[in-house]
């Protein structure tokens, strides 16, 4: 099968698995929400990425194109989705890590939101609000044994700038991610989401169109392989979703391939 066939595949898994975690548990705390919204938002992500595999329609529905570079940052944010969930709700070693995870994911947008202009009277409540979720997770986190455990200078990165994050190598490498899809794959990446001169190379390139199915396959493999983490992921903090799961060899078999693609690539 192709890596489009194998994408359709995945996206089909991912849609099985969320279905099967519909009204469980009755009352979701946060986490819980997070989590189903964080794997909502890998499969948005990834259904994109096969529309605009399609073709982009341009000049007055004239000529039709392989949109590489939205096509890129899409697979991006899809790899990106899968790895965040990963680091929030698959990696933690016990409940304590977990939130504290969760909590300083959550915190560092509230305070990057901070230091924007607020002229309307709107937005100007909308940080006010904010400013009391940022006291709260603080004094939650401040309560947090494993954020106790770090070092002052430490607490402060996370209490004042926002750190959640070891980086996107170390978090792809512990999701079990070869170095090749850790390191040198995100950067390529991002040359497409930040305007990076390879990203306009590539783009020059791609004159004909076996230049272009190369170029969008390597795409659909790296949105193969957010997907496979992704799913692997859901269904290991589901675990209702990984009994749905089990049930289709041909999806479990899928996601197996593409994770073990990610891991020796």
């Amino acid at each position: 099968m192709t890596a489009g066939g194998d994408l359709d595949t995945l996206r089909n898994a991912l849609v099985l698995a969320l279905d099967a975690n519909i009204g469980v548990p009755s009352d979701p705390d946060e986490r819980v929400l997070d989590a189903e919204a964080l794997a909502a938002k890998c499969l948005f992500h990834a259904s994109s990425c096969r529309l605009l595999g399609g073709g982009t329609i341009v000049a007055n529905g004239r000529t039709r194109v392989l949109d590489i570079a939205s096509l890129n940052v899409l697979v991006r944010a899809t790899l990106e989705s899968s790895l965040v969930f990963h680091h929030l709700f698959v990696s933690p070693q016990d409940a304590v890590q977990a939130e504290l995870r969760s909590l300083s994911w959550a915190l560092a947008d509230l305070l990057e939101r901070q230091g924007f202009t607020a002229s309307l009277p709107e937005s100007q409540e909308i940080q006010r609000q904010e400013r009391e979720q940022i006291e709260a997770i603080s004094n939650r986190l401040e309560a947090n044994t494993h954020f106790q455990g770090l070092t002052q200078k430490q607490q402060r990165r996370v209490l004042e700038d926002g750190y959640w994050s070891p980086g996107w190598a170390p978090i792809a490498h512990d999701a079990g991610l070869s170095d090749l899809h850790a390191t040198q794959v995100h950067r390529y990446l991002s040359s497409y989401a930040h305007s990076g001169s390879l990203s306009v190379l590539q783009l020059r390139q791609a004159k004909n169109s076996e230049d272009r199915r190369r170029f969008l396959d390597s795409a659909f493999r790296l949105a193969n392989i957010g997907l496979a983490v992704m799913i692997k992921g859901y269904c290991s903090f589901f675990p209702k979703a990984g009994q749905a799961l089990q049930q289709h060899p041909l999806f479990t078999a899928k996601v197996d391939e593409w994770i073990h693609l990610a891991k020796e690539a």
